[in-house]
């Protein structure tokens, strides 16, 4: 898998899930790490991308781990900073 069908992917599932149901969401591709497993994405509501008011930014949107030799996807949390998850991830593979 390379970057282009991982974003694709993450942006799938962002559109299919029902806690965003209505809200189109965003990559911000800035924030992407790359690591020898894969990718971390970053995301947020595209009107907030647009208008940067806070009113219309997610709460709550953990970054997603995409493993590029499986296509599997990971989800995050919010309570550590991503580093911790990263770490996490890594430690199971």
């Amino acid at each position: 898998m390379n970057l282009a069908e991982a974003e694709k992917k993450v942006l799938s599932e962002l559109a299919n899930s029902t806690d965003l149901s209505g809200i189109e969401c965003a990559l911000i591709k800035p924030k992407t790490i790359e690591r020898k497993w894969g990718w971390v994405f970053f995301y947020q509501s595209t009107d907030y991308i647009k208008s940067g008011d806070f009113r219309d930014m997610l709460g709550g949107n953990a970054p997603i781990i995409v493993n590029k030799l499986t296509g599997k996807l990971i989800h995050t949390g919010t309570a550590y900073e991503i580093l911790h998850y990263i770490k996490e991830y890594e430690d199971s593979l």
